[in-house]
């Protein structure tokens, strides 16, 4: 089936926008530290070398995506021109990054998964009792997003099961309600919800207070904004400003940050170049 038409100029405005965003506001908020900051005790040696490796050099992440945002086209192209090699970025990817769009009303509407894809988000309990009737699944995700969104707010801060989802669910609400992905990443949420909590006692109270306060929710919390930033990513880029000063945001998942976003970046550029080989038309849609 032909794609929708759209207004090619607009799209790659938008991602050289989100590329100059990640350059000079991203990198220096993940890379712009000493990568000792990366570090924490009770790591191995070979994990802390392995951060120390994949971490980088802030000025070479810098040209990586310069180097990128020069294969953005600029019109049609011909049916022979290239797409950026992921082997040529390869050091800068840490994982690869599934790529997909849909056109809805005029927009594309980025679907790139990375290291958790959206099969892994529809185990959450609130599908249990909807049977896969074949729908396209983010909508069947997009369709019941605030009954999950009610569901990880009742999820108890000291069971593993909240730092999973905060991982595997919210990046997908993340894509569909980027304020709501905040609140929950706010230490100060969660804070409030077990102060206001019914049915546990003060002693269990203060438990979860001090919990929320020590090492392992800011791991929590850290490993969830890796996530949520890639998932922003695909259609809200520049929502990820949000985040950059959050209390969490270095930490030992911090490194893997700029190869999450990356990742996208580079398969919409490699989309955007074969739009605009194989239906040039598209750069006279207005």
């Amino acid at each position: 089936m032909p794609q929708p038409d759209i207004d090619l100029r607009d799209v790659v405005a938008r991602v050289q926008g989100e590329l100059t965003f990640f350059r000079r506001e991203c990198l220096p908020a993940f890379l712009g530290g000493p990568v000792q900051d990366f570090l924490s005790d009770g790591m191995s040696e070979s994990l802390k070398a392995h951060i120390v490796a994949v971490a980088g050099r802030l000025s070479e992440w810098q040209d990586a995506a310069g180097r990128l945002a020069e294969y953005l086209p600029l019109g049609p192209l011909p049916a022979d021109a290239p797409c950026p090699d992921r082997d040529h970025f390869s050091r800068f990817l840490f994982q690869e990054a599934t790529p997909a769009f849909v056109v809805r009303e005029g927009r594309i509407s980025w679907r790139i998964e990375l290291f958790m894809p959206l099969e892994y988000a529809l185990r959450c309990p609130v599908f249990a009792d909807l049977a896969d009737d074949g729908s396209d699944p983010w909508d069947r995700f997009r369709g019941r997003a605030e009954e999950v969104e009610r569901w990880l707010m009742g999820l108890s801060v000291d069971d593993s099961l909240l730092w999973n989802s905060l991982c595997v669910v919210l990046p997908f609400v993340a894509d569909i309600d980027p304020a709501f992905a905040r609140l929950a990443l706010d230490p100060a949420t969660w804070r409030a919800l077990v102060l206001a909590g019914h049915g546990t006692d003060e002693g269990q109270r203060e438990t979860r207070v001090r919990f929320l306060g020590g090492p392992w929710f800011g791991h929590v919390l850290n490993n969830a904004l890796l996530h949520v930033l890639g998932g922003l990513a695909n259609n809200h880029f520049l929502a990820i400003a949000d985040y950059l000063d959050h209390p969490q945001l270095r930490g030992g998942y911090t490194h893997l940050m700029p190869h999450y976003l990356f990742a996208v970046l580079l398969e919409k550029v490699r989309a955007l170049r074969r739009l605009s080989r194989e239906r040039p038309g598209l750069w006279a849609v207005r």
